[in-house]
């Protein structure tokens, strides 16, 4: 991590004599406990990081109203029910999508799941929250506990456990857009009422690598398990971050909280620059103020936002409008046979099984259904090379069209039987490709019908092919001769010649063998 010592005027005689913070992170010989800061007078100081991460659920419509759930991106005001709106008479529903994603993600992290959960009213005033408050669960939520553990295979050098506090449902606010006409703020309320999972963890990260280590796999395990999108640019995902320090072995310090952070690379400046204006702060004597703050990008510093809201700030009182919610063991047992293999589980399974690398089961891994996909396209074949045409062609072809594995129109079956026809020969890798396409585009019938219709089914009458190589080797003798002098690029022409004469229906791969073996190399 970076050291911003010598920013702080206060700290100038410090700077000149040129010792800087020292920075020691944990190793594999150590426990997971800590990432340390040393400064130049000696003392140890401890960063403790806690989140409350805010994953918009996957529903189709909003947590209580029946308006869809649209993309950021979308036109502005286009999808606001009057509930959203919060127009006089108008009652909340609860979406009970909603509440079965809720239950999935508890029991993802093997949190507590409350039977009687309830909500309350968080009360704060902004343009884009027209009721004056939000609808959410802090009294009693709809689970409490639950963890996440990070270790090597997420790219740490041990292992860290994160614990959850609670996970509770609430509703979004809507979007204040500045910029667009001066000195006017315009008011978006597509996201106003969209359901939102909020994951409060305890303090227990302690440096800006392990936040963003955990909050990858977090979103990536609410992805793979269809509970949130990961698009944080569309604001479907983001988080506040708490962070405090300490000297080594004392109580926590007072924590601020850096709020609205959308990409890993502004939560990891974010906490690496707060975590030292801190640590300037106890040096000179001065206390940490409780704030919060924000974090601007352009001068990769956080600024102070407001001094930080306490519980009685925000007027909390139980929803008059909303029943609490009772769940029963049969319901949670009934959404617990819908989850996934654990992703650990999966990953080592995956790697045993079917000698997958560390690339192609993260590839695979980090798209909804595809390791499901995959393990029906593998029966019977070789896993590397199903892996490969699933992460290039198959991803690829998907991709040019704006699609996702979800919506592919060709199913295992089909591209199984075309990774088939490359691995007997039958077809050429480069015609695959334009069978894939084809199918890709709408077309219904087989790999091999397709591959027959085409023309580009290869020939495989190897004594044939033979006598054809022997023959281009008479007719071209000073090619031949530059071969047997040791220039092997050249095999590459008459491998040409016999793709011309064959047109284009001879393997190349067979063809270059049966010069090798021609040129005994």
């Amino acid at each position: 991590m970076h050291s911003r010592w010598p920013v702080h005027a206060g700290l100038r005689h410090l700077a000149r004599r040129h010792v800087p913070i020292r920075h020691s992170h944990t190793t594999l010989s150590q426990p997971p406990q800590t990432h340390l800061i040393t400064t130049p007078t000696g003392q140890t100081y401890e960063p403790i990081i806690g989140l409350e991460v805010h994953a918009q659920l996957l529903t189709s419509t909003k947590l209580f109203s029946p308006a869809p759930s649209l993309p950021s991106s979308s036109s502005p005001n286009i999808a606001v029910d009057p509930t959203d709106a919060a127009f006089p008479g108008t009652l909340p529903v609860l979406n009970a999508q909603a509440v079965t994603l809720a239950v999935k993600t508890a029991l993802a992290l093997e949190s507590d799941i409350q039977l009687v959960s309830s909500f309350d009213r968080k009360h704060y005033f902004y343009p884009d929250l027209p009721p004056g408050y939000q609808i959410t669960q802090f009294w009693n939520p709809i689970a409490r506990g639950g963890s996440l553990a990070v270790g090597m295979a997420d790219g740490l050098p041990y292992t860290r456990r994160v614990r959850f506090m609670q996970i509770q449902l609430e509703q979004d606010s809507g979007k204040s857009v500045l910029g667009v006409k001066d000195g006017q703020t315009l008011v978006d309320l597509n996201r106003a009422g969209v359901g939102v999972l909020e994951l409060i963890t305890e303090p227990d990260l302690r440096s800006s690598l392990e936040t963003v280590t955990f909050l990858k796999k977090l979103q990536r395990l609410l992805w793979y398990t269809s509970i949130s999108s990961p698009d944080m640019d569309e604001g479907a995902w983001r988080c506040d971050i708490n962070v405090s320090v300490r000297p080594l072995g004392a109580p926590y310090g007072t924590r601020t909280e850096i709020k609205h952070l959308v990409k890993f690379t502004s939560i990891k400046a974010a906490i690496e620059y707060e975590i030292d204006r801190q640590v300037q702060l106890l040096e000179l004597g001065q206390p940490v103020q409780q704030e919060t703050r924000s974090f601007d990008p352009r001068l990769a510093q956080t600024v102070r936002l407001r001094g930080k809201e306490g519980v009685q700030d925000y007027r909390y009182m139980p929803e008059p409008d909303l029943p609490s919610i009772h769940l029963t063991p049969a319901f949670i047992s009934n959404i617990s046979q819908t989850l996934p293999e654990p992703l650990d589980t999966r990953r080592t399974r995956l790697a045993k099984q079917y000698k997958l690398s560390p690339y192609q089961i993260e590839i695979l891994m980090s798209e909804p259904g595809a390791v499901e996909y995959f393990e029906k396209v593998a029966v019977g074949r070789r896993g590397g090379k199903v892996a490969n045409w699933i992460i290039g062609d198959l991803f690829g072809s998907l991709r040019s069209r704006h699609l996702n594995l979800l919506s592919c129109t060709v199913q295992p079956t089909r591209l199984g039987a075309l990774i088939d026809l490359v691995e007997t020969g039958r077809v050429s890798g480069l015609r695959a490709k334009d069978i894939l396409h084809t199918m890709m585009d709408g077309n219904t019938q087989s790999p091999l019908e397709i591959a027959q219709e085409q023309g580009w089914i290869l020939a495989s009458d190897v004594q044939a092919l033979e006598k054809l190589c022997e023959e281009l080797l008479e007719e071209f003798p000073e090619m031949a001769v530059k071969v047997r002098n040791g220039k092997t690029r050249v095999i590459k022409f008459f491998v040409g010649e016999v793709m011309k004469r064959t047109k284009g229906k001879s393997d190349p791969v067979l063809v270059a063998e049966v010069f090798a073996k021609l040129f005994k190399m």
